[in-house]
Parts: C-alpha cells; structure tokens; sequence
C-alpha cells in the first residue's frame, strides 16, 4: 500500500508561482476517454466518444511527470469506462506522482474502492443534490443519488478520508436553493467539497435555464464562508470555485481524448496535439499559455485593475466562452456582471478598428477567432490596387498576412495605434490564384519571437472551401 501525500495534490501559492516562471507542471488533466453512462445537461465533454491511443496515453503520463507534475487528474467521459484506467494509475504511482479521479460513481464497488486506497487516489464524485429528483435531473440518470450515496459509503468504508474523499458539484438554478447545505452535508461527514460555477459551453447551451446570476452566486458563496468561518476555515468569496481559488493554467493543463492539448476543458483553445509533437514543445511553444502565465500583464478590462488581480483572473473559461477572447474580464464575476454580462462576444468583430492602415491598402475586414492559431478574414474588392487582370499580385499576400498580425496585436494590447514593418518572407508559396471578389480565410500562428520582431507562419484559403490558396511564414518588427 502507497502511503497518501497530500503535498502531491494541493499546492502553495509559492509552489504555483514557481512553476509558473520554469514552465513546468504541478498537475495535468488527462481524458482517457469521453464515453460515459450518464447525460448530465451541463457537461462540457459532448460530441465525441474519443479514446486516447494507449500508447500514447503511457507516452504523455511519462512526459507529465518529466514536467514535474506531481498528480494527474483523470477526466472523461466516465473514466471507469476506460479499459487500461488501473493500469494507468499504476504508471502514475510508479512515476512518483497521485492519482485524483473524477468519477460519476455508477459504477465503483469494494474492489475499485480498495485499489484506490492502496494507490493512494483522491476520489471525486459527482453529487449534486441531496434530493433524488435533483440528482437525477443532473445526471440524466435514474437512481444517481442512491448510487452516488452508496459509492461514498463504499469507498469510506475502504479507508478514504476528507483527505482523499471528494464530492464534485455544480451551482445551478435546480440546487441554488440547497447549496450551503450541500456545502454543509459535506463538510459534516468529512467529505471535500468541489463546488463550483457551470461555464456556459457544451450541453449547457441547450440548457440555458440551469444559469444562475451572478448576484445570485455571490449570495451563495458569502454564505457558505459563513458557515466555513464558523468551523475555523477561512477563506475569501471569488469565483469560480467555492472555499478555492483557480489558477489552474499557472500549473497545469488538459490533454484531450482526441488529443488536443487546451488550457484548462473551459478555454477549448487548441494548442497542440500530442498525437503529432510531445507535450513539453507544445506547452513551451505557446503563445497562449505565455500569456496566461504572465497574467499579470494581459489580463484585460476590470480583471486587470481589480484588488485581487495578484491572486485571481475570473475564470479564463467563462471569459472565452462569453466574449471570444480568453484574456478578457470575466462577465460571471459579481464585480464585473453589471458592465460585462450581457454585453455581445468580443470576436468575431471589426478588425480594422484595429488597424493603422487605412483604405485603399486596408484588406483585413474581420477578426473571425483568437487562439494559438488566430484566423481572420479578408475581402479582395474590385478597386483593389494590386489586381492585375482580376488576378490579385502575390505580393500582395504577405501585406494582408502583415495586416491580419497588426489587427490581432492591437486586439490582444486593446491598442488600435500599433505600428510595424514587413521584414521578412520565407517559404512562400503561391498554390491557388486569388481573384476580385474573393474572400479569403487567413490562420496564423507565432513561432518565434525576440524583442519586438516576430516569425508569424499563416496559411490562406478562399472562405468557405478547402482550398490552400499560399502559405508561409514572415517576419515582422514592431515600430515604437
């Protein structure tokens, strides 16, 4: 039997911070696999029943402890489902790292409960409600609660302490009434409390009426750290985690079933594959994950001046999936829902507010998405100066490419004034003629940058086919 150290599951501020500045990992968030046994109307992980290849699930649990993760935390889908789950686990605790699950509980019995406790797992499981029609409402499930209840008694009877023994709940309109109690259930019988707000993607969409205002939410988190405060624990209300503060994208990261590499399941930028590069380049190579880490001084609107701006970013989810831009303020944040909450997404938008060009020369119309590939889109109208016989220029190509960078740096630095030079070209190809009356669909991505000069590599396609029009890289310099 595995002794249980909790060091390898809760971390320090200092400890968060240091990672942060190497670039290393404290945790990472694997899904195994996606499919599950439950409907739950506000999960995220919809759409696919993916698995990840075995062997490069053994290869990324390996790459996540040369990292200097310390834990990984087992996602799905219903990881119980997942065939290879114990021998994953085994890896992990033979890696020198812990094992957190979460885990709808259908289907744990004695002997999942005893292998969790002799490997020294933290077990989560989902329960969301106290009263039968809640927790079956939240689950889709008939009998959730009967079997959530008898997973926690088997797995208390197995040796799981509040230490290693969690529940995993959301804050809805169909709970809000029974939260604190919940909180408070919990706590009395020596359970860790998860309770945390929905961010507004996946089945959650369709089921729009579960939303709580934020008002409403900070109503229910000032009361439960009443009730905390009583019991000796203190802590300070902020969303979007009850009792706890997320900064989860300082220390660690998600891999995907299909493989994709995100920062955390709320903001579904994709990074990466692990499919295709290991995790350490990916994470290393990221333009997005720079700019999360150095929170500090992207952050953008009220986020950025708040008093708790030192320890606290929203949640970085619900800013992406709200506004488009995941180093917006937080629209679910109480400070910031007046002004934020409903206002329209961010992007797609305008580019050309963002621009210091000025028409004829302008050709970038619209910021479609920001992520590590950024995509925006570009409209070739009849008086522009560089067709010749209907037929646009290829140099014309790299000048829309250097504008699509200027729109995104202005809309990243919120600053519409930036300028820059065109420096360079490299592997430029030319594939398909552009012609008036094209629009064009340009991604591009950062793969080098040192002081105020870029390598930016993009790809342009005529919008609304598949067809790689020209591609390459360039280089430009930011002018002060």
């Amino acid at each position: 039997m595995t002794d249980f150290d909790v060091r390898k599951f809760d971390y320090t501020p200092g400890e968060v911070l240091e990672t942060a500045k190497a670039g290393k990992l404290l945790s990472a968030e694997i899904e195994f696999n996606r499919n599950c046994n439950y409907r739950c109307p506000y999960c995220y992980a919809v759409g696919s029943a993916a698995v990840l290849p075995h062997d490069v699930a053994v290869r990324v649990i390996g790459e996540v402890a040369k990292l200097g993760a310390r834990k990984i935390v087992i996602l799905g889908g219903e990881p119980l489902l997942c065939p290879h789950l114990r021998e994953y686990i085994l890896l992990a605790e033979s890696l020198g790292m812990g094992a957190e699950i979460f885990t709808n509980a259908s289907l744990i019995d004695e002997d999942w409960a005893r292998f969790f406790y002799e490997h020294a797992c933290r077990v989560s499981v989902k329960l969301n409600s106290l009263r039968p029609e809640v927790q079956e409402q939240l689950t889709g499930v008939p009998g959730a609660l009967e079997k959530a209840l008898r997973a926690i008694r088997i797995l208390q009877g197995a040796g799981l302490d509040e230490k290693r023994l969690a529940a995993s709940s959301v804050i809805c309109s169909a709970n809000e009434k029974e939260a604190v109690s919940l909180w408070n259930y919990l706590r009395d019988n020596h359970i860790k409390p998860y309770l945390e707000i929905m961010t507004p993607q996946g089945r959650l969409l369709e089921n729009r009426e579960l939303e709580v205002h934020p008002r409403r939410l900070k109503e229910i988190f000032d009361e439960i750290a009443s009730c905390d405060r009583a019991r000796g624990i203190v802590w300070e209300p902020q969303p979007p985690l009850v009792g706890a503060k997320c900064l989860r994208h300082q220390f660690s990261c998600v891999i995907g079933a299909s493989g994709d590499v995100m920062p955390c399941v709320g903001l579904t930028v994709k990074l990466g594959s692990v499919l295709e590069e290991s995790l350490a380049d990916i994470l290393f190579n990221s333009h997005v994950m720079h700019q999360l880490r150095d929170f500090r001084s992207t952050i953008k609107g009220p986020c950025r001046n708040c008093d708790k701006a030192a320890e606290c970013y929203g949640c970085r989810g619900a800013a992406y999936q709200l506004t488009g831009d995941y180093l917006a303020s937080d629209p679910l944040c109480w400070k910031n829902c007046d002004e934020l909450l409903f206002k329209p997404p961010l992007v797609p938008c305008d580019a050309t507010v963002f621009l210091p060009h000025r028409p004829p020369m302008t050709m970038v119309t619209r910021l479609l998405e920001v992520g590590e590939w950024s995509s925006a889109e570009a409209v070739i109208t009849p008086d522009n100066r560089f067709l010749r016989n209907g037929i646009l220029d290829a140099e014309a190509l790299p000048e829309i490419v250097a504008q699509v960078c200027a729109a995104f740096e202005g809309f990243e630095l919120a600053d519409p004034n930036l300028k820059g030079m065109l420096t360079g070209l490299r592997n430029f190809e030319v594939l398909s003629p552009i012609r008036a009356g094209d629009t064009l669909y340009i991604t591009a991505r950062g793969t080098g940058k040192l002081d105020d000069y870029h390598v930016i590599e993009f790809r342009i396609l005529r919008s609304g086919e598949d067809t790689l029009c020209a591609r390459g890289e360039i280089s430009i310099c930011r002018v002060r």
